[in-house]
């Protein structure tokens, strides 16, 4: 089937390319006139189907995940906190670093506020792992 479908497209495509060029050279101002009606015609169809059925895919700020990117920006926020680099200290002379350093092992006592967000994965638990059975 393949094998008669190629011969057919190529020859469609020539006469395509033919007829533009014919109508081209004899009806100029019609030809481009028509154009740009179907490139605008493209484009408004285009934007209605865009904004109906794929603006709400993606990160793009759509309404259909609007709480997945919450969720996303939640997650940055904490990753953030976490990884938090301290900054840099600034240089003082001798004499005030002695006078800060009345008491060098004092530890802050802190808690954790917040323990570690874990999901439980639901599975197959009653399936055993067999390791002898080679």
């Amino acid at each position: 089937m393949r094998n008669w479908m190629t011969p057919v497209m190529y020859i469609l495509i020539g006469l395509a390319i033919f007829f533009v060029g014919v109508q081209l050279f004899t009806n100029t101002s019609s030809f481009l006139i028509n154009i740009v009606i179907m490139i605008g015609m493209a484009a408004i169809l285009y934007g209605a189907i865009y904004y109906f059925f794929l603006r709400g895919r993606g990160f793009s700020g759509g309404s259909g995940n609007r709480t997945e990117m919450k969720k996303y920006k939640q997650a940055v926020k904490q990753s953030k906190q976490k990884y938090k680099q301290p900054a840099p200290a600034i240089k003082k002379s001798p004499a005030a670093k002695t006078a800060v350093k009345s008491a060098p092992f004092t530890r802050k006592n802190r808690r954790r506020t917040n323990g570690p967000q874990l999901r439980v994965i639901e599975g197959n638990k009653n399936k055993d792992k067999n390791r002898a059975s080679f």
